[in-house]
């Protein structure tokens, strides 16, 4: 069977391709992250404000992401933060095998948290937001228990207390943007606190 066009097929063909580009390109740039929606992120009371607007300034494509792309770009982020902060442990005797070290301690929590971000990378593509949550949430924690550990060691290495602390904070951004922003469920969303 032959099917014959007409200039007006074409023409209502042509509009109607025309309003499906429009309203996917309009969805995508709705979904973008707003000046508004950075300032409302950084200024939530359990986010440090001052390292939230570094980031977010320090990295103008930050303006061209969606949600999804912010996340995977923090999560990346702060895989290289901790593969840095890997580095300076284990040149500060890290990497020591002895098992009351506090630096061993560190080590291994975030040894196992960078081996982990392909994983939460998968489950932001398969938009398990559940699973993504308890990475970051895993990742939070293991930042507090190396805190911990290192302040009870004398003198406290301040250098990785800090360096600690702004893994937290990179996790403390993430779980805003997922909870707040990316589900469509936000019980959990903390722009209420």
């Amino acid at each position: 069977m032959v099917t014959f066009y007409n200039k007006k097929n074409s023409l209502a063909l042509l509009v109607v391709l025309l309003f499906l580009f429009v309203s996917s390109s309009y969805a995508k740039f709705s979904m973008m992250v707003t000046k508004s929606q950075i300032d409302t992120i950084c200024t939530i009371k359990r986010i440090n404000s001052s390292f939230c607007f570094e980031i977010f300034k320090a990295n103008p494509e930050i303006a061209r992401l969606n949600y999804s792309d912010l996340i995977k770009f923090l999560i990346n982020y702060q895989a290289q933060y901790i593969s840095d902060t890997l580095k300076f442990f284990k040149l500060s005797g890290g990497s020591s095998t002895d098992i009351s070290s506090k630096y061993h301690v560190c080590v291994e929590l975030y040894e196992y948290d960078f081996k982990e971000r392909d994983n939460s990378l998968r489950y932001l593509a398969a938009k398990d937001y559940v699973s993504l949550n308890i990475w970051v949430g895993g990742t939070m924690t293991d930042a507090e228990t190396c805190i911990d550990d290192l302040s009870t060691m004398k003198p406290i290495p301040q250098f990785f207390m800090k360096r600690s602390d702004t893994i937290g904070d990179m996790s403390s951004i993430i779980l805003v943007v997922l909870e707040c922003f990316l589900k469509e469920k936000k019980d959990r969303c903390y722009l209420n606190l």
